[in-house]
């Protein structure tokens, strides 16, 4: 195809593809949606273009479908210029005619998931729904500030007779009003009483939060305070269901902050208690060590019962703690709390991985 046929075609298909229909009376919006597909230059990419136009019309949507830019990827951002917010959502058209964003794809004879999608954005922006938002709706300003009040580190003995008490002794600062979803309601006084915790001294308030909820089977999500401050919203679930997470991944790489992870020890094991190999290892590296209880009980995985043996070997501590995940299932993994603590973390294979994925790429204010 010729250049001057393309740049026909193009054009043609961009006029194709902005459709504009009324909206709905009374239907609320936080954010300008501005919706454009990347498409090839090419006539079966055009009648796809204008079996969406006609979808995308019946939803009360419209979009602009064009080449795409060199080096241009599909992306979802908030833009805030010109003082509206707006959110740009940038897809990609497929061979089949299927519209892809993200990880997520969408076909034209099923347009009611799009719809939703749509709708979502245009309420959330880029971030989406606070529950589903790794920065649970907050702005940056918002976030760092959160980080840094939750950075604060636990000075006393934590009470852990019950999740109330957990909260009521980290002593959170007064700008943070907490509230209790009801599946959270039915875990508050979950197993009784246990002994106070020394462990969590010198840690950060948010990451140990975290940590002394999970044995309840409970998270928690930062969140604006429509009157003022933030939320501290709890919430039966754990790092797979959003919650703020347990420790993050730290900014340098781990085996230059613990470098003991690299050295190589004797292991000679028969028939050993996990909990004990796990004890062994968190002293190698100095670390304090804590488990995800309830997780890990409901998973089936209580590091007390489960036995490890291991013929004669020497192993550095990082292949030791990979290779007891992996045969077990169970996700060991060092966390830094909000000011560069590191710590030992230990909970089910299905949080580990929640945790790997959804804060990838967020990390602490350094």
């Amino acid at each position: 195809m010729s250049g001057i046929k393309c740049r026909r075609l193009c054009a043609a298909m961009v006029v194709l593809g902005i459709l504009i229909a009324p909206r709905a009376a009374g239907q609320e919006r936080s954010y300008r949606l501005q919706l454009e597909i990347l498409i090839q230059p090419l006539p079966a990419y055009q009648l796809h273009a204008q079996t969406w136009g006609r979808v995308l019309y019946g939803i009360d949507r419209r979009a602009t479908f064009r080449a795409g830019r060199a080096g241009e990827k599909p992306r979802i951002e908030n833009d805030d210029a010109g003082g509206r917010r707006t959110v740009m959502v940038v897809g990609l058209m497929n061979r089949d005619g299927s519209l892809s964003f993200g990880g997520q794809t969408f076909v034209s004879t099923r347009p009611e998931p799009l719809a939703a999608w749509l709708k979502q954005l245009e309420l959330y922006g880029a971030e989406g729904p606070p529950n589903e938002s790794a920065t649970w709706g907050l702005n940056d300003d918002q976030f760092t500030e959160v980080l840094k009040l939750l950075g604060q580190p636990v000075t006393e003995p934590v009470r852990r007779r019950s999740a109330v008490d957990v909260i009521d002794s980290f002593e959170l600062p007064p700008k943070f009003r907490v509230t209790f979803t009801e599946a959270a309601r039915g875990r508050l006084f979950r197993n009784g009483e246990r002994e106070d915790s020394q462990d969590y001294k010198g840690l950060t308030k948010g990451s140990m939060l975290a940590a002394a909820l999970a044995d309840f089977g409970l998270g928690f999500r930062p969140k604006v305070n429509d009157s003022g401050g933030y939320l501290i919203e709890v919430d039966a679930g754990n790092e797979s269901d959003n919650m703020y997470p347990v420790g993050w991944k730290n900014t340098s790489p781990i085996t230059l902050v613990v470098p003991e992870l690299a050295k190589s020890i004797p292991v000679d094991l028969e028939d050993a208690p996990l909990d004990a190999l796990i004890d062994v290892i968190a002293d190698k590296l100095k670390l304090p060590r804590f488990y995800s209880g309830f997780a890990l009980d409901v998973a089936g995985k209580d590091p007390t019962k489960i036995k490890y043996s291991r013929k004669p070997d020497k192993l550095t501590l990082y292949n030791l703690i990979d290779i007891i995940g992996k045969t077990y299932n169970i996700g060991i993994s060092l966390r830094t709390d909000e000011i560069g603590n590191v710590f030992l973390w230990v909970t089910t294979e299905e949080d580990y991985k929640a945790f790997r994925k959804r804060f990838a790429h967020v990390r602490p204010a350094p």
